[in-house]
C-alpha cells in the first residue's frame, strides 16, 4: 500500500504470481477518507482476500510487509491493540481453501508497492485487475524471479 495521512487517499496493489514466479494478475485500487493506519492495513486485506475469493484462488501463500498484522493473526497476545483488525482478517482467511502467512521485506514485494505507488502519485485511481504483469515493471519482475531462483 502507499498512504498518505495528509489527503486520506490511499493507493493498494495484490500480485498473483505462479509456484515459478510468474506473474498471473494484478490489481490495484484507490481508498479514500482513510483515518488511520490500521484501518487501513485492515481495508487492505478484506479487499484482497474479496479479491482471492472472487477469482476462486484454492491454495494461496500472502506474502505481507504488514508485520505486526500478521503477528497478531498468528500470536494474539504481542498485540493486543490489533484484536478487532486480526479477528476480521482471521474471519475472512478461513473462508479461503487454504492459506498461509508470510512476512516479506518490501525488496521482496517491490512491484506491488510500486502499482499502490501509482494510485496517488501517477494519479491511476481507476480500480483494475488484469491478466499478467504492467509492462513498465518488466525489469523489475525479472530482477525478482533472477533473485527468487538462486
Amino acid at each position: 500500500m502507499d498512504c498518505s495521512k495528509g489527503c486520506g487517499l490511499m493507493g493498494a496493489a495484490w500480485i498473483v504470481k505462479d509456484e515459478k514466479g510468474r506473474v498471473l494478475e494484478h490489481g490495484r485500487r484507490a481508498f479514500s477518507d482513510v483515518k488511520s493506519i490500521n484501518e487501513t492495513k485492515l481495508r487492505v486485506w478484506l479487499w484482497v482476500l474479496e479479491r482471492m475469493k472472487s477469482l476462486r484462488k484454492k491454495k494461496v501463500i500472502f506474502l505481507s510487509t504488514f508485520g505486526d498484522t500478521v503477528e497478531a493473526i498468528e500470536q494474539p497476545g504481542l498485540w493486543p491493540n490489533l484484536q478487532f483488525e486480526a479477528t476480521e482478517i482471521k474471519r475472512e482467511l478461513h473462508s479461503l481453501e487454504a492459506w498461509e502467512l508470510r512476512i516479506r521485506l518490501l525488496a521482496s514485494v517491490r512491484c506491488a508497492s510500486f502499482i499502490a505507488w501509482s494510485v496517488r502519485q501517477l494519479g491511476l485511481m481507476q480500480s483494475r485487475v488484469a491478466a499478467g504483469h504492467l509492462r513498465w515493471l518488466d525489469h523489475m519482475y525479472a530482477n525478482e524471479r533472477g533473485a527468487s531462483d538462486s
